[in-house]
């Protein structure tokens, strides 16, 4: 079984990611009845070396001789990238808010988390927050 996202209960798997958007914050459920907040990002930027032809028809020689390439990730198929999920099987994949930006995306995840009380809540994997509250520290 193919899992789907969900954005406000509808399926977008096979849409088309709209350009402004550059990612999301999302959840998982797993079959053990435990969550997983995350965030992801729809677009990959990567840098390129011009080929051949194209660095002869540059009129200025001194340019760079590479561009950035925009290309849309692999945001379908993922899970997460959580060592904390082991083997488990994730039952549901749920798009909670959709980010304009790479900062945007990272304080969406960040108020969502502490929102939702993912430190404290032993229904939720999350064991830390951005790297800087951790669920070992609260105790």
């Amino acid at each position: 079984m193919k899992l789907i996202w969900q954005l406000f209960g509808v399926d977008v798997s096979d849409q088309q990611p709209p350009n402004k958007y550059h990612g999301f914050v999302y959840e998982l459920e797993l079959a053990d009845g435990k969550k997983y907040i995350g965030k992801k990002s729809m677009w990959r930027v990567t840098k390129k070396k011009l080929n051949q032809k194209e660095i002869a028809s540059m009129v200025n020689k001194r340019e760079k001789k590479w561009k950035f390439v925009t290309k849309e990730s692999d945001w379908r198929n993922y899970t997460s990238s959580s060592k904390l999920f082991g083997s488990r099987e994730v039952v549901k994949k749920t798009i909670l808010e959709l980010a304009l930006s790479k900062r945007h995306l990272t304080y969406l995840e960040t108020k969502i988390m502490f929102q939702r009380d993912v430190l404290e809540d032993d229904n939720y994997l999350n064991d830390n927050i951005g790297g800087r509250y951790y669920r070992s520290n609260l105790i």
